[in-house]
């Protein structure tokens, strides 16, 4: 396996809503770590057929080793946590992903622009990383073309409600995916 990287919830269901997470969160190169606080965040996105919204079931990528469960286990990560949970106000997920990410020195997978600003003012050496970064190394390690991505971008969107602010490091790179894409 390769680095861990620990994981929130606005990059986790955007890659289930991709309707292939087993194979970007498998294939992209991290080790993928998730909190208990960040399960519990996880829970609906719309259904493919319906649109209507299901409960999202993480068993087969914890079964399959894809992801694995973390959670704070020393002093430091607690009080790391509450000083987290205090800095960001909202999202206990969030917090526990900062917390166990400064204590342990890994790198934090999230979409939430406002968290990573205050996380990363209370601790620059803060390492993030967001779908579109994730989406971006996997089509490359994997060879996948513009069109293919573009599709799982559609899907993001269409599922989850996701799509970059025009300011967004990788927007020009989502926007020739997503066009590319019929």
């Amino acid at each position: 396996m390769g680095p861990i990287l620990i994981t929130d919830a606005s990059v986790l269901i955007n890659l289930v809503a991709s309707g292939v997470s087993a194979e970007i969160l498998g294939g992209c190169g991290w080790e993928f770590h998730v909190c208990p606080d960040v399960l519990a965040e996880v829970k609906l996105l719309r259904d493919r057929e319906t649109g209507e919204e299901h409960p999202i079931d993480l068993s087969p990528l914890f079964n399959a080793g894809i992801l694995t469960l973390v959670q704070p286990e020393s002093d430091e990560e607690f009080d790391l946590l509450i000083d987290y949970s205090a800095l960001l106000g909202h999202g206990k997920g969030e917090a526990m992903c900062f917390a166990l990410a400064e204590a342990r020195n890994l790198p934090v997978a999230i979409d939430d622009a406002r968290a990573v600003r205050k996380a990363c003012r209370r601790n620059p050496g803060v390492i993030t990383l967001d779908t579109l970064q994730i989406l971006k190394t996997w089509q490359q390690r994997a060879g996948e073309t513009d069109e293919a991505v573009g599709a799982l971008l559609k899907a993001i969107y269409r599922y989850a409600r996701h799509q970059p602010a025009v300011n967004h490091p990788e927007f020009e790179w989502w926007n020739r995916c997503y066009g590319a894409s019929s």
